[in-house]
């Protein structure tokens, strides 16, 4: 990944943020937030949307509700800076809300509130997105992002309870993944251009919510991630234009537990609600019960094991856009 971005300069602690991020995505089995991303980003560069050397304006004048102008960075690197900023003002007062504009896709919400669980405290983050591609519930048309909602919670053991899920019944991008699969989705994810239900992951330019409850928290992220930070709502942005009234935007709430209550107490009963939860009669015997972000924890302990499956239609991507050496860089 050195390779390809390198000829764009990006300052090391943002490519650093930038890699490590892509990496983690499909490590958790979020392809969808991975590598398949790269391309995009590259352009994004290359149109100067993306700036390789941002310099992030913080403003913490009320020392728990803080701003972020991202200066067109890329999402990760503004993310992490943001979440990392929630922290340390949450720390000191208890909890801490920062905003962030003039920013790019951020990747994986869930990222960013494991950062905020693993320090012990309640995480939560949502953005808006690069695109309206989301229609609301009943509608044909995108008025909406396919935002991101994820909230992290301390469990006192290595794995968290992460909840990270699209507005949509899933991700643009795991449409796009099952593109790359060969794979037809199932009827209810997306719409064609015309407005009508297809299976064709290629065929979809309009992704559906996740019932009415879906396009209702899209609808929320957007006005948190738009106006409540001083710029548009995400179906009025131009995104044509990069700057801080038409750039993505992201919101992130940190509390820290012990401001409430005992850590290690709370901690030891979010232990006895899993345990109680995984207990539950099954409809399918075979079918064990997961809680938020234990999947994406056992396909993190296998992929580091196995390694990471990469469609061969993304390798063949990457090489018609890289040139073949990418073969060797991202190749199963």
């Amino acid at each position: 990944m050195d390779s390809v971005l390198s000829p764009y300069q990006l300052r090391e602690e943002v490519a650093g943020a930038l890699k490590t991020h892509l990496v983690e995505a499909n490590l958790w089995g979020m392809d969808s937030h991975g590598l398949q991303q790269i391309i995009g980003y590259v352009k994004s560069l290359q149109s100067g949307r993306i700036n390789p050397q941002p310099q992030l304006r913080v403003n913490s004048e009320r020392p728990t509700m803080i701003r972020i102008d991202g200066d067109r960075s890329p999402g990760q690197y503004a993310g992490q800076v943001a979440m990392d900023t929630a922290i340390a003002a949450a720390r000191q007062f208890g909890m801490a809300v920062v905003g962030v504009t003039n920013s790019n896709h951020f990747g994986m919400a869930g990222y960013y509130t494991r950062m905020a669980a693993e320090a012990g405290m309640i995480g939560f983050a949502t953005s808006d997105t690069n695109v309206v591609d989301l229609a609301p519930y009943g509608g044909s048309k995108a008025k909406v992002g396919n935002n991101p909602i994820s909230w992290g919670i301390p469990t006192g053991t290595p794995q968290p309870v992460i909840l990270d899920m699209a507005a949509g019944t899933v991700s643009g991008g795991k449409v796009k993944h099952f593109a790359y699969q060969g794979l037809p989705i199932p009827l209810g994810w997306g719409l064609t251009e015309a407005g009508e239900p297809t299976d064709d992951p290629k065929q979809v330019a309009v992704n559906l919510p996740a019932s009415y409850k879906g396009s209702g928290l899209a609808f929320i992220a957007d006005l948190l991630c738009g106006p409540l930070l001083g710029t548009a709502a995400a179906m009025f942005k131009n995104k044509a234009i990069h700057d801080g009234a038409n750039g993505t935007g992201h919101l992130f709430w940190v509390l820290d537990v012990e401001a409430w209550t005992n850590r290690e107490e709370f901690e030891q009963q979010v232990q006895s609600a899993i345990a109680s939860l995984k207990e539950t009669p099954r409809l399918d015997p075979n079918q064990p019960i997961y809680y938020p972000g234990e999947l994406e924890a056992m396909t993190r302990q296998e992929r580091l094991l196995t390694g990471i499956p990469i469609p061969q239609a993304l390798i063949d991507n990457l090489a018609a856009y890289f040139g073949e050496d990418c073969v060797s860089m991202f190749g199963n």
